[in-house]
């Protein structure tokens, strides 16, 4: 009955070991193509992340260009509210990461649990052994004639269990290092996962930013160039009204020379009147009508020179006062939009400055999440061993071990 037992324990050991062997096999592929895997999704992710540096150049230069246009803070606000959504939406995925971690941690633990009950379960027939051990030793001692017998036997058979728990020792180590080599590519492949879905929402972003940039560029480049336009025009109606007025200056010098003129004329006739005057006041003294009438024309020339000098005088302080009103009007303009054009550059400053330091914080969280995952699961592998070490224990605690010293000093009395 004996050799039976230890038959039937000898053919459960062999069914165990190529079990074992399957399954290291099996694990063997499952590692393989596990690692193909990785090396296809690490060539991909380079090549994302070169496509994404590239990208990245691109967009910062087209953000240096669009920092020397003004006019653009309807882009730079829809600009920061992406940034505010694509913030949201790491937020989002972050949290539903972490409840997807939560899930997956409960439900190790509950598998951890249910292997453990169900390796209590089979530690409950040991009370039962324990209480057959009597009728045990009794029978071991019936059969103590037949040690003798099969002490050659035994030897044999001591030698090749032996080697088959060398062989088992190294299958349970396979196994171990197997499993946690398969850990290890689970893990990273979760991460990859990740990190690919962060640089896909990456790369969808920045790509809906460079087309909105582009279409925006248009847009800019337009309004550029109609800003152009208009301070052409408006330059050369300045050159225009500056030529005309140079011309009415020119004018109005000619007529003022021409008025002087006039006025030397007139002066000389009128000295050549009063001396005419003179001339005939002596010779016809009694003609006072005669005089009367020189002296009212005399009058009508003065008033007329009076009067035209006045109106000339009042034109050209009008026009000179009208010109001082344009320059003022033009100098208050060019100083408004000065002022406009430099409000706007300090605010796209500061829109610029607020917006880096938010990303300078979105790489800080970053970067905290990513230690804090990595911490999360450098913890869940601890998992896996503890339980590895708590079943080897068991095994350690196996019952056919400790009936074995009683067995000695039976063979050692019969021999």
């Amino acid at each position: 009955m004996a050799a039976t037992n230890q038959n039937q324990a000898i053919k459960d050991l062999q069914s165990r070991l190529d079990w074992f062997d399957q399954e290291r096999r099996k694990q063997n592929r499952k590692v393989a193509e596990l690692e193909q895997k990785l090396e296809l999704q690490t060539r991909e992710i380079e090549q994302r992340e070169q496509r994404i540096q590239a990208l990245e150049q691109q967009l910062a230069g087209l953000n240096a260009k669009t920092a020397r246009i003004p006019q653009i803070d309807v882009q730079l606000a829809q600009f920061k509210d992406e940034i505010v959504h694509m913030v949201e939406q790491y937020d989002q995925r972050r949290i539903q990461s972490e409840a997807e971690m939560d899930r997956l941690r409960r439900v190790e633990q509950e598998g951890i649990a249910r292997e453990i009950a169900d390796l209590r379960k089979e530690l409950t027939p040991i009370a039962r052994l324990q209480n057959e051990m009597e009728l045990r030793q009794a029978e071991e001692a019936r059969l103590a004639n037949l040690v003798g017998q099969l002490k050659t036997d035994v030897d044999a058979l001591r030698n090749r269990l032996e080697t088959w728990d060398t062989n088992f020792t190294f299958l349970e180590e396979k196994e171990k290092h197997n499993s946690r080599a398969i850990a290890d590519a689970q893990n990273n492949i979760v991460e990859i996962n990740k990190r690919w879905e962060n640089i896909h929402g990456r790369l969808d972003t920045l790509n809906s930013s460079i087309l909105r940039l582009e279409s925006s560029m248009t847009s800019i480049t337009e309004q550029n160039e109609a800003i152009k336009d208009s301070t052409k025009n408006w330059m050369e109606q300045i050159q225009l009204g500056e030529y005309e007025r140079n011309q009415k200056l020119e004018k109005w010098r000619q007529r003022l020379e021409e008025q002087l003129t006039d006025l030397e004329r007139y002066n000389q006739e009128w000295i050549t009147y009063s001396d005419q005057y003179k001339e005939a006041k002596m010779a016809v003294e009694t003609l006072a009508q005669w005089q009367e009438q020189m002296e009212n024309q005399q009058h009508e020339a003065s008033e007329l020179i009076r009067i035209e000098s006045q109106r000339m005088q009042s034109r050209w302080d009008d026009f000179l006062t009208e010109e001082d009103k344009k320059w003022k009007s033009l100098g208050v303009d060019t100083e408004q939009r000065w002022a406009t054009l430099n409000r706007h550059i300090r605010t796209i400053l500061e829109q610029i400055t607020v917006m880096e330091d938010s990303l300078k914080q979105i790489e800080q969280d970053k970067d905290l999440l990513w230690r804090v995952q990595s911490a999360q699961a450098d913890a869940l592998k601890q998992f896996p061993l503890k339980w590895l070490e708590e079943v080897e224990k068991v095994i350690q605690q196996n019952p056919n071990r400790r009936r074995q010293p009683t067995l000695v000093p039976v063979r050692e009395e019969f021999d």
